[in-house]
């Protein structure tokens, strides 16, 4: 399994490094067909359904180690929905139900949802990358059961959510729009625990990438006939950035496995306030270090540091999970906080 990974990371890194470039990321459209020609390769290779069940036509990796996968392509700043339609796919086939070719993005939001006759109407908000595809995730509790929702179809007005982060969203009504498959979801999962572990995943690609570019930046950049690099000012802000990075890799190296035991709900937790937490540090000192530049739509590092912004607020904020810890421990009076953390 582990040899196998590292032929599909290998391959995903050469597949990224001939076709994701910045001028890219400034023009994601189903209309360009740079874009097409990235998701037809990507899907050739089968990465799509990487964690698919084999009768479904995928590889059946376990999600919790296809983690690598997810950062490189964050790190790689690859402007489509692959990490969502690996969670959209994987949500889907254990779910018992055949993910569809092509692209599938999920709701992370949504309002005033009404199932009946196969149909559903209501508000999805901020859907990533709506643009692209008509394949769609809804995960939705009706009866006490949470179901996991097919969509292929969209027939409501997309309307592109006004915001300052660098990946597409969108907001749609929809109003008795047809269902492709509804099926129950198994009680091991849960939408948002994995959510928040792809989205700190590709906070961690992406935070990898925002130091490179600072460090790099620093080393060709002079102020004072030295590089900005020579500074020790300099010097200490690279180091805490890189300090916050090491953390946060740390968190992610705990979660082995899925499911919603104790441990693991910790984990997951844990995980998504210590990438949260470096993601700010890391985006105001890499834009401190970077000067006025860092905020210029032609140099790539405002884009992944819009990203970042968007990612920790997905599926709980630090504050959000560090309440969820707080009531677990609470509910755990009989060991001390560092005892129940560790």
């Amino acid at each position: 399994m582990i040899e196998e990974l590292e032929i599909i990371l290998e391959t995903t890194s050469k597949i990224l490094q001939k076709h994701v470039n910045h001028s890219l990321r400034q023009n994601i459209v189903s209309e360009n067909t740079d874009i097409l020609n990235l998701w037809n390769e990507i899907e050739k290779n089968g990465l799509p359904k990487i964690s698919v069940k084999e009768k479904f036509g995928g590889y059946e990796i376990p999600f919790f180690s296809i983690l690598p996968l997810i950062k490189i392509l964050n790190n790689h700043g690859t402007p489509l929905p692959l990490s969502e339609t690996i969670l959209s796919n994987y949500i889907l086939s254990e779910s018992d139900i055949n993910p569809p070719n092509g692209i599938v993005t999920f709701a992370t939001d949504t309002k005033n949802l009404q199932i009946k006759n196969n149909m559903i109407s209501g508000e999805l908000l901020a859907v990533p990358y709506l643009n692209l595809t008509k394949n769609l995730l809804i995960v939705h509790e009706l009866n006490n059961v949470k179901k996991a929702i097919l969509i292929n179809k969209i027939n409501g007005e997309i309307i592109n959510k006004k915001n300052f982060l660098a990946e597409p969203r969108y907001n749609i009504k929809v109003e008795n729009l047809n269902i492709a498959e509804i099926r129950p979801i198994k009680n091991n999962i849960d939408f948002n625990f994995l959510g928040a572990i792809l989205r700190s995943a590709q906070m961690i690609g992406a935070m990898e990438k925002v130091l490179d570019l600072s460090i790099n930046y620093c080393s060709e950049r002079k102020q004072f006939g030295r590089a900005l690099s020579k500074f020790q000012a300099i010097q200490h802000q690279i180091s805490e950035m890189a300090v916050e990075l090491s953390a946060s890799s740390a968190a992610l190296s705990t979660i082995t496995k899925l499911g919603l035991s104790e441990k693991n709900s910790n984990d997951t937790a844990i995980l998504k306030i210590r990438a949260g937490f470096a993601a700010g540090k890391i985006i105001a000192i890499s834009h401190q270090v970077h000067g006025a530049i860092g905020f210029t739509k032609e140099y790539e590092l405002s884009y992944f540091t819009k990203n970042l912004n968007s990612w920790r607020n997905d599926f709980g904020n630090e504050s959000f999970w560090e309440e969820f810890l707080g009531k677990r421990f609470l509910e755990k009076n009989n060991k001390n906080l560092w005892e129940y953390l560790t």
